[in-house]
């Protein structure tokens, strides 16, 4: 069997490696002209400075295990780093004002964040009832459920809507957080819980703890780098795929630059906008259904200051809710999260752009880093101008994963043939281990498919041979 990947993101990447573990032949199709999508970093260099930015994500949760356990088979945790706490000096921009997420017990009491009333339905949350089918439901109406409309719109809404780029009112729970419906499942309330998870973690510590988030030291692209050069199979840069045709059940995938790659199986690591028009030949209703799909634009702004340039600010991270009608998503002060990264004297931050407004990732750079800037200036008090940044930005590059997501993928699967697998932040989550856990169990289901068709090809031969 020979086995097409198309997309060569940590997703591709992932089912690549997944392919050479099972000895199957492979070739990786990327259309760009690097390897690893929106896991990719820069380093900028100013004056014999050095500042090591990422686009996409910065930090991988270890709670979903998959890119910590690849890490491993890799042999690169000598490589990885701890960026300590994620929650650590959080604010949301509440009425114009940047108001601290009142974490702590103390905080929460005396935050002016939530009305008195606010806070006792937030307390409430272990009194609520608990529901117990599997239906689907929107981030929104989930935290309106067990915390109170005013912990939704104050506190849990603007965190989550910056984290997924989307309104909390239509995005899928089931996708973007279902380990809080697993917590409402396990004990019938959150706060419970985490008291019961709290304490089997104590119990379960064997001396190495693992941290709750990770990077790398060449900054999040290191495990991309860990797995090219890893990698034995076919890998093509600079390759996008026309159009795909079908022959007696395998495949041709013909590529921009006139090369035709035959195919017994395919992976499409691929955003379901692009899947759905290369799936038009050889699985059109898949690919129309996959249409419905929503993609928003996305763009990050690495900036780099000099510190004394900077007021002092207690702030490490700023979300901006949807309803303060700003031009920018949220603010972090990567350097006061990975000071190691970045030569001293100096602060970078790291500006989100395009969930509030679209159209700001389409500006051109002069006018993106002058709206930006006065933004920073009526938030924050930044007067300076930043001595250099970097722009990352990915139109129509991140998927809308909205209520009854999953019954549309299950949908999409069923008219797709047996030897096709759909793999990626489009489908059954987008978080960078949710992407390898999708890219090498593509590898697994085809194999499943293919083993299983093998046996009954084998059963029928015995029949007819020993009637």
């Amino acid at each position: 069997m020979h086995l097409v990947i198309i997309g060569g993101g940590i997703t591709g990447l992932s089912a690549a490696w997944e392919a050479q573990q099972r000895d199957i032949p492979y070739t990786l199709l990327e259309a760009s002209d690097r390897w690893g999508g929106k896991v990719i970093s820069s380093e900028l260099r100013m004056n014999g400075a050095r500042f090591l930015v990422d686009g996409g994500p910065d930090t991988i949760v270890t709670r979903k295990p998959e890119a910590w356990d690849l890490s491993n088979e890799l042999g690169i945790l000598n490589q990885v780093e701890d960026p300590g706490s994620e929650t650590r000096g959080i604010y949301v921009l509440d009425a114009g004002s940047p108001q601290p997420i009142p974490l702590s017990p103390f905080r929460f009491v005396s935050s002016t964040l939530m009305t008195t009333r606010g806070k006792l339905r937030m307390l409430a949350e272990p009194f609520q009832p608990a529901r117990e089918d599997e239906g689907d439901e929107s981030l929104g109406d989930f935290v309106r459920r067990r915390l109170g409309g005013e912990a939704l719109d104050k506190v849990i809404g603007p965190v989550l809507g910056g984290i997924y780029n989307t309104d909390p009112n239509i995005q899928s729970i089931m996708v973007s957080s279902p380990v809080m419906r697993e917590m409402e499942r396990e004990a019938g309330s959150l706060v419970l819980a985490a008291l019961k998870r709290g304490l089997r973690r104590k119990k379960s510590s064997n001396g190495m703890k693992k941290p709750r988030f990770i990077t790398y030291k060449q900054g999040i692209q290191g495990i991309v780098e860990a797995l090219v050069s890893q990698l034995t199979g076919d890998l093509r840069l600079n390759s996008p795929v026309r159009y795909i045709l079908q022959e007696g059940g395998k495949y041709k995938v013909y590529t921009a630059d006139g090369e035709i790659h035959h195919a017994d199986a395919l992976v499409f690591a691929t955003l379901a906008n692009a899947t759905a028009d290369l799936l038009t030949n050889i699985a059109n209703e898949a690919g129309k259904l996959l249409e419905n799909i929503r993609h928003n634009h996305i763009g990050t702004v690495s900036l780099v200051y000099r510190e004394s340039d900077l007021p002092r600010l207690e702030i490490n991270g700023l979300m901006i809710p949807r309803r303060e009608q700003r031009a920018i998503d949220a603010v972090t002060f990567t350097s006061k999260k990975m000071p190691q990264r970045f030569s001293s004297g100096y602060a970078v931050l790291r500006v989100f752009v395009g969930g509030g407004r679209p159209e700001v990732v389409e500006y051109d750079e002069e006018k993106l880093i002058d709206v930006i800037q006065l933004e920073l200036l009526e938030l924050l008090g930044i007067t300076a101008l930043p001595l250099t940044y970097k722009v990352f930005r990915w139109q129509n590059g991140f998927p809308q994963a909205e209520v009854g997501h999953l019954q549309l993928i299950d949908e999409v699967e069923k008219h797709l043939p047996s030897n096709i697998a759909l793999a990626g932040s489009s489908y059954r989550g987008i978080a960078v281990p949710d992407c390898i856990r999708q890219g090498r169990e593509a590898i697994q289901k085809i194999l499943t498919t293919k083993d299983a068709k093998r046996t009954t090809v084998g059963q029928a031969a015995q029949q007819e041979a020993y009637p």
